[in-house]
Order: C-alpha cells, then structure tokens, then sequence
C-alpha cells in the first residue's frame, strides 16, 4: 500500500518540556545544555526554543556563543535531563501507539507511524486522524507536536520539516514532485553540507535541477549508496517504509461516518464493511485475537471506547463481529456527542503455531 505515512516530531523537545516543566520562562529564550563540567560555561547546546533561534542560537553551538548572542537578554540556561525528557517521550509515543498499528521511534522525539491499514490507504482520513493525535498529545501531556503525512519516511520527516511549529503538513503522492521541485537540495534529509555544496558546485541548487543529473553520474561522484539515495530521493521514491523494533501488538482500522450520528444501525451498517478486512489481515498474518475495542471519535475531537477481553484468543470472524457489535452498543449508550469516526482495534495478538508463512521460506 502506498502510505500514508506520517513523522511525529515533537517540536523544540528539551526546551518545550522545560517550559511544560516551569510556565514562567515562557516567552524567554531558552537554551537546555550539554555541560562539560570543566569550566562553568564549558560544553554545547542541546536544544533551544524559537525565541533564542531569533538570536541566532543553534543546536551544537559553544554555549559560551550561545551566552554571547544572548549577552543582553533575559535568557534562561539549563542542564539537559534525560529522565524527565524520556518520561515525557514515553507518554507522546504510548498516545501515538493508539493511533497505528505500526510505530517506529526513530529519537527521543520523533516516531513514524504506518497508517496504511488503520485509515485503508486514505489520505483522507489520515489528515483527521493525526489532527486529532496531536490533540490529545496536547491535551494529556502538554506539549506541541508537528506532523508530515506522505507514502514514504523520507518525505514524511521533510513534511514535518515544513509543519514546524505545530503544524500538519500532508504530501499526497500526486503531488510528490510539486512539493519537491522548488526545495533547495540541501532540505533533504541526511544531505550534508559538504554534498550540498558539492552538488551547488555541479550546478545543481534545486530538486528540480537534480532531477537532471543521471545516475551514472550521481554515482560517479558520490558513491553507490549516496549517487543512489540522490536519484531516489529528489524523484520522492526512496523505499523508505516503517520498521517497528518489535513485532505487532495491535491492529485496528478507523472510518469515517458519512454523517456525524448516534444512531446504533446507522454505525453499524458502515462499521460492519470493515471487520471482514481486519479479519482477513490476521488471519494473512497468521494471528489471532484475544482483546477488542471499539473506538469512537466525537465530533469535539475526543475519543472514546469500550474493550473486551475473550476467553481464549481466536480468528475467528463471526465471534469478532459478534464482540464488536455488543461493544458498539455500550459505547453509544455512554455519554458523549455524536460519533464522526469510529474504529476497531484487536489486540493481544499471538502467532498461531503449527502454520507457516510464505515469508518463512
């Protein structure tokens, strides 16, 4: 499936949790530092929020510079703090969980997630989906998050790019060479300075202008792997996709109602389409179930749900759907508005033994 895809990044992370952490040095400019201990001011910036990046402040810079630049201003210096920095990492990316069957961290702030099959392949849905992912992010952590939306990781990290600060950036693949045409070359990802300027050298200051160069060429003068990642890249087709660091727990798959309702037959007639389709997918996995929810995104952009664990796990669809429709029935029966969006997710997944998959051999 061709995405979507999309990079959470969590923006300006150490600064924006020190001033989650401390309200008042909002609206200072904040600078978190990697001390070196031998010399009060020894040692590099981590990270800094965007009103010391008006002064020129940037990540790997001498703190003696950043202190320099920031000469006359109230600014405020801080010592890095990786567990309370994790904690919160943890909590975005468990909330960002919910949203994907399918997560990679790539950093301490910043996951991609596979939405292929939780929004069937639709950009559509996806654009919804991560707005109402970054809600909730500020909603139970406090913290502002940017999103790109694309078919691969590479063009989905450059969307988030462009989103920052607290945007949604979404990059539908018809339009892959409009958005990557006018972008200098060095704006792609893990394009040095070094080949930046080398590029520049040969005439090349634009995507668009890369689109030029044969691979041959790019080759010649990079590398395999670098001429290679060039060609890929400008033309938005590096096979970038999203590699989970463990294997999947959940799987879920979320619609959109064609009308905002309560209404019990109404959900049920487009929410019953989809549990074929998730049972299919487990069973081409070679998993079964044990747990159910089904989930339910009101129109103010809250979600809500009702799970259920099973006796004993299984793949069968008719008990799927018989679950599912009981739990249907208790979520609308809850208080809240009416539904925009509803999903069901199955978890607690094992392997079945005693198959293979084609994949094994």
């Amino acid at each position: 499936m061709n995405g979507p895809i999309a990079c959470l990044d969590i923006d300006y992370f150490f600064a924006q949790a020190e001033e989650l952490r401390n309200p008042s040095i909002r609206g200072k400019p904040v600078v978190v530092c990697v001390y070196s201990h031998r010399a009060p001011d020894s040692g590099a910036v981590a990270t800094s929020n965007y009103v010391a990046r008006r002064f020129g402040v940037k990540s790997g810079m001498p703190i003696k510079t950043a202190k320099h630049l920031l000469r006359n201003v109230d600014a405020v210096f801080l010592p890095l703090d990786k567990q309370y920095y994790g904690e919160l990492s943890t909590k975005v990316f468990e909330i960002a969980g919910k949203y994907s069957d399918s997560i990679e961290t790539a950093s301490i702030d910043e996951a991609f997630l596979d939405l292929s099959f939780v929004t069937g392949g639709s950009y559509d849905a996806a654009e919804p989906l991560m707005m109402e992912l970054k809600h909730e992010i500020r909603e139970k952590v406090g913290l502002s998050c940017s999103v790109g939306v694309a078919k691969n990781k590479l063009l989905a990290k450059m969307a988030a790019d462009d989103a920052k600060p607290d945007g949604l950036v979404v990059v539908r693949p018809e339009s892959v060479l409009d958005y990557l045409g006018p972008k200098g070359v060095g704006e792609i990802p893990y394009v040095g300075k070094k080949t930046a300027e080398v590029l520049n050298e040969m005439g090349v200051k634009t995507v668009r202008d890369l689109w030029g160069v044969s691979i041959d060429r790019l080759v010649d003068r990079f590398g395999l792997r670098m001429g290679r990642f060039l060609y890929l890249s400008s033309r938005g087709e590096y096979p970038s996709q999203v590699t989970p660091r463990e294997g999947l727990k959940q799987m879920s798959r979320i619609i959109t109602l064609k009308r905002n309702t309560k209404d019990e037959e109404e959900v049920w007639e487009q929410l019953d389409k989809i549990i074929p389709e998730l049972a299919g997918r487990l069973k081409r996995e070679n998993l079964s179930f044990r747990g159910v929810s089904v989930l339910g995104f009101t129109r103010d952009l809250k979600l809500i749900s009702r799970s259920s664990l099973i006796h004993q796990y299984t793949q069968d669809l008719g008990e799927l759907s018989s679950v599912v429709r009981r739990l249907l029935r208790e979520l609308l029966a809850s208080p809240g508005g009416e539904l925009r969006r509803v999903g069901i997710k199955v978890y607690e997944l094992r392997t079945e033994k005693g198959q293979s998959r084609l994949t094994d051999y």
